[in-house]
């Protein structure tokens, strides 16, 4: 007989806090903000993930293993049927309470519609709360028909997650500590009573976990009974996890889950991980999850007999990554935009992402790309080099804000902050380098030391694309391998005179201990170098796991369909106490 576990004995029903109406403000520009170096971390669990520490060592494991099964043999998207495009718009226009009718949701609700993107949510808990108190929020825009006017930007009617709902993997756990808890608690103080629809699609770190997480966030009431929004994060740690999963193995039960993870005031509605949603005429919702890989045929078909027999219609397409990462193609992204049909200078598109931690615009023709993957993950800098790339229309942060942040990365790697990883690499690839032998040193030792210094640092600099990539590694390997070398021979000419046991037994655990720290140091000053030439623009500031430059954005579309208004809010410093919203863009795309 199966046992079950409860696993959030703390889930309660919603606070009794009374809501306060928040008043709408309206946030001044961000363009002419100074760079800024210091900033506030968090400090309560669960804190950013170390992405080279040992949770994070997990999540790169299940991603090799949810890669390893994301084959066209094995694809988990196969059980999924996605809601016809009308059913979708009627079942979300009556829970917006729409009184008309009509094929799209503007029709049906006789008004604009508002909807906030966000993305790459669940990191450190205190800047998603931030994050949820810039998010819940009404503010003052200026008003894109009558220049010099003002309207006001209410709380979207839809809330759509654009992927990477949790880090480093989005279990139902860490969806709920990360992600839902700490937005209840804001939603429980600026509840207005209205009904809101809730959607995503997911990205690379959703279908770590196969999708389990993701599904009781967003799939249209897998289970209802019973279901409660909770103001509390999970009460499980990870190694309580992998406890409680082996007890129930060995006792043949399993362990329970959060049947749903609800947000207060917002309804899932979907039944698959991709959707298609006609919001306005000629302008349909096209929703893409690519799993792993690519767009399966399934989905692809889907989208394309819509399309087919809709021609005039101009997508609104959202994708897990972009389409242009930092300026260049993204191979991921353009596999999607192929697989799919669709011809992006052709007809106007507005295609919007995550997966990238920053905000970029950018044009291509008549089809205007978003990159907004702010939602409370780790900052990805605006990048350095320009050359080769397609010039952005608006970016934050900028380069010069990103710059002042990246040579802080050095340091914090040296310090442990980022993780022992690089440390544990070093100490096993130097060992040979330092520890005593009877023989001489041997010029071959370094030689190999150097070659898998030299390969392992290439491969993080993506020397596949970029060739000049493998002569940087080889010399930062050479210094690394050198300095190795120095403090061995520095050590025994610094202290000849110790007694030999302390020389054969201690001080090599000294210099081992000490060429790993240097190591460390060395490997992120090449992380830095890689982003100030351009070769590679992700690893430096993972490493650095910044808490600042949030975002998300909150789109109008109008009545008629005739255009998207987009409006992108942001945070500087988070969890700074006197921190305020700022108005970081403000974009028009036309539909026709």
């Amino acid at each position: 007989m199966a046992v079950s576990t409860n696993p959030d004995p703390v889930s309660v029903a919603p606070s009794p806090v009374v809501p306060s109406p928040v008043a709408p403000t309206r946030p001044p520009s961000a363009k002419d903000l100074r760079p800024r170096s210091l900033f506030t971390r968090g400090r309560e669990r669960p804190r950013g993930v170390a992405w080279f520490g040992i949770r994070s060592f997990w999540g790169h494991a299940q991603h090799l293993i949810a890669s390893a099964i994301a084959t066209e043999d094995i694809d988990s998207r196969d059980w999924m049927t996605a809601d016809e495009p009308g059913v979708l718009a009627e079942r979300v226009g009556r829970l917006l309470g729409a009184q008309h009718s009509g094929r799209t949701l503007t029709e049906r609700l006789g008004s604009d519609l508002w909807i906030d993107y966000i993305a790459d949510t669940g990191d450190d808990v205190a800047v998603s709360r931030s994050v949820a108190r810039l998010l819940f929020a009404p503010y003052e825009v200026p008003d894109p028909e009558r220049p010099g006017a003002y309207l006001v930007a209410p709380r979207g009617d839809i809330l759509l997650f654009g992927g990477d709902t949790a880090y480093p993997v989005a279990t139902a756990d860490e969806i709920q500590s990360r992600v839902v808890a700490p937005f209840n608690q804001v939603l429980a103080e600026r509840d207005d009573g209205k009904r809101r629809v809730v959607l995503g699609i997911p990205g690379n770190h959703d279908w770590y976990d196969g999708l389990d997480g993701f599904g009781r966030l967003f799939r249209r009431h897998l289970f209802e009974e019973g279901a409660h929004p909770t103001l509390h994060g999970a009460n499980r740690t990870k190694v309580g996890r992998y406890a409680e999963f082996a007890l129930q193995f060995f006792r043949g039960g399993h362990v329970g889950k959060p049947r749903t993870l609800n947000l207060l005031g917002y309804t899932p509605v979907q039944s698959a991980s991709y959707f298609l949603l006609p919001v306005a005429p000629r302008v349909p919702l096209l929703a893409v999850d690519r799993q792993l890989k690519r767009v399966d045929a399934r989905q692809a078909f889907f989208f394309a007999s819509f399309l087919n027999e809709n021609v005039g219609s101009s997508p609104w397409v959202v994708l897990p990554d972009p389409v242009y990462a930092f300026g260049v193609p993204s191979p991921t992204g353009v596999d999607s935009v192929e697989s799919l049909g669709l011809s992006l200078g052709a007809r106007p598109h507005l295609v919007m992402s995550g997966d990238i931690h920053h905000y970029r615009r950018e044009e291509e023709g008549p089809t205007l790309h978003v990159t907004a993957g702010g939602g409370g993950a780790f900052l990805h800098p605006a990048p350095l080099v320009e050359s080769g790339r397609r010039p952005a229309l608006a970016e934050w942060p900028n380069a010069a804000q990103s710059r002042a942040l990246l040579f802080q990365v050095p340091l914090k790697v040296m310090l442990v902050r980022s993780g022992l990883l690089p440390h544990a690499v070093f100490a096993v690839l130097l060992f040979p380098l330092v520890w005593p032998t009877r023989g001489a040193f041997h010029i071959g030792t370094f030689v190999a030391a150097w070659l898998m210094a030299s390969a392992a640092l290439a491969l993080i600099g993506g020397a596949r694309r970029r060739p000049a990539a493998v002569i940087l590694a080889m010399a930062l390997a050479a210094i690394i391998c050198g300095s190795c070398v120095a403090l061995r021979y520095g050590f025994h000419v610094a202290l000849p005179r110790l007694e030999p046991a302390v020389r054969f037994f201690i001080v090599p655990e000294v210099q081992l201990a000490a060429a790993a720290f240097v190591g460390a140091f060395l490997f992120g000053l090449y992380l830095v170098l890689l982003t100030l030439f351009g070769y590679e623009n992700t690893q430096a500031f993972t490493a650095l796991d910044h808490p600042g430059y949030k975002h998300f954005v909150r789109l109008r579309i109008r009545k008629d369909g005739s255009a998207v208004d987009g409006f992108c809010f942001g945070l500087v410093d988070p969890v700074k106490p006197s921190e305020g919203p700022f108005l970081v863009d403000v974009f028009t795309w036309k539909s026709h």
